[in-house]
């Protein structure tokens, strides 16, 4: 890129950026959503997915996150255990949520600051209750 260019539009340098965002797939978006806390409201570790994956009958090797939650999604389709699956991460979700309002219980100052996670949180939860009904609609197909 040349520097007349970036003198032009300081913003060039995030061009990359942007492409490589539109190159990206839905079930990619859903893996973004699923485990970075600031979009889903919670946090999702490995030893989390781990478990996840055991109640599904499957022990999933402990790596990235990201590749973690998709081996979970493609086992969970390839053994026609989606909404089992989907149900699973429901369950986590609102452990927390339950987890979040004991410490605003505990920590009144602390209700702003819980607020707006658990309001991530249920937004996250109806996102996976949508893709639950997606999964009857396609199955049926």
């Amino acid at each position: 890129m040349k520097n007349e260019d970036l003198m032009k539009n300081p913003f060039m340098t995030n061009m990359k950026f942007l492409q490589q965002a539109q190159d990206e797939t839905e079930f990619q978006r859903i893996l973004k959503i699923l485990t970075v806390p600031s979009k889903s409201g919670f946090y999702l570790s490995r030893y989390d997915l781990r478990d996840i994956g055991r109640t599904l009958g499957v022990e999933i090797p402990i790596k990235e996150r990201k590749e973690m939650l998709k081996d979970l999604f493609i086992y969970a389709k390839q053994m026609e255990q989606m909404k089992q699956f989907l149900d699973t991460i429901i369950q986590f979700i609102n452990h927390r949520i339950s987890q979040y309002q004991k410490i605003t219980d505990e920590y009144p100052k602390s209700e702003k600051f819980m607020t707006s996670w658990i309001k991530k949180a249920k937004g996250t939860i109806q996102f996976l209750e949508n893709m639950k009904k997606e999964t009857d609609i396609y199955k049926n197909i």
